[in-house]
């Protein structure tokens, strides 16, 4: 099918060898009750048939879908891939291994223009719940319905409320932040792209309503720190992202210290994973404050460099 011009949605899917799932973010798009929208897939470099699967898919769907195709380098170039060819005037995402509910495109748009037009310059996104694919939902409900919040005090004060999410936010808010393409890690912490929109558009509109279908397998008991993603892969985007913390959100530390505490303790334990010498990220750290932090997180830090280690003699 043609791409529109302009449709109101792009809906960004990165995918890596999932064919076998990719089917169920495709048939949820077929199932929307709003159809002014484009399906932009970026494969990370896919072994599998991927790519016959989408284009049998760009031939019978009725919309839009545009495929692009990248050596392995990770969710965040793809997301930058995408922003840049991005056509529609809102923007979210779908991962390739869940699903939306059928009205979840149309009562997005809805939601977002119930924000009046004067006021809605401040607002980034709109979002709400997500449930799995039994039905249970997997979202901290909100106390109230619409709920205003700023976005910085949503993910450093109000973290109870944190968790699975699913919206859109409006393109130019997205396209002004990309995330950075560092060398040597094919992962970057979706919250480095969060903090730094935060500091421009300040309202996120949050709804209790179920959006997203995300799917868990049934042994899924949570995640934790020995079973995140490989630490010395992701080592050189993990410092980025704990740098930025402790360089510009210290002004919340006193309201909620436990993320900027985890912040000081990791930050060392990745820049050795990432081959950084503790004095260049100390020169980094531009904060007295978070340096001070980091000191006295530094027992701390010798506790996780050794779970790290006992971790990787076990593999």
């Amino acid at each position: 099918m043609t791409p529109a011009a302009s449709p109101y949605f792009t809906v960004f899917t990165p995918t890596y060898n999932r064919a076998h799932t990719l089917h169920r973010a495709f048939d949820s798009l077929c199932a929307q009750t709003f159809s002014d929208f484009e399906w932009l897939v970026v494969d990370d470099g896919s072994t599998d048939n991927t790519p016959e699967l989408i284009a049998a898919w760009m031939k019978s769907a009725k919309f839009p879908i545009r495929y692009f195709r990248q050596p392995h380098s990770g969710r965040h170039v793809a997301h930058n891939l995408a922003i840049r060819e991005a056509r529609g005037q809102m923007w979210t995402g779908i991962d390739s291994d869940d699903a939306i509910v059928p009205h979840a495109l149309e009562r997005i748009r809805q939601l977002w223009l119930e924000i009046p037009e004067s006021e809605r310059g401040k607002f980034f996104s709109v979002a709400g719940l997500c449930q799995d694919q039994h039905g249970r939902t997997i979202s901290r409900p909100f106390p109230t319905s619409p709920f205003d919040i700023d976005v910085r005090e949503y993910l450093f004060v109000h973290r109870r409320f944190a968790g699975e999410k699913w919206g859109a936010a409006a393109m130019d808010a997205v396209r002004r932040f990309p995330f950075p393409e560092i060398a040597d890690t094919n992962f970057i912490p979706e919250g480095v792209h969060g903090l730094q929109m935060a500091r421009a558009y300040k309202i996120n509109r949050f709804v209790n309503e179920v959006f997203r279908i995300y799917y868990v397998s049934d042994d899924e008991t949570g995640v934790t720190l020995s079973s995140r993603r490989g630490i010395a892969q992701a080592a050189p985007g993990r410092v980025y992202y704990y740098l930025w913390v402790l360089n510009h959100e210290m002004d919340y530390f006193r309201r909620a210290p436990v993320p900027f505490i985890k912040a000081a303790a990791m930050l060392p334990v990745v820049a050795g994973y990432a081959g950084q010498p503790l004095r260049q990220v100390w020169r980094e750290l531009t904060n007295w404050t978070a340096k001070l932090l980091v000191v006295a997180a530094a027992p701390l830090s010798l506790l996780l460099a050794i779970f790290f280690g006992l971790i990787g003699q076990k593999k």
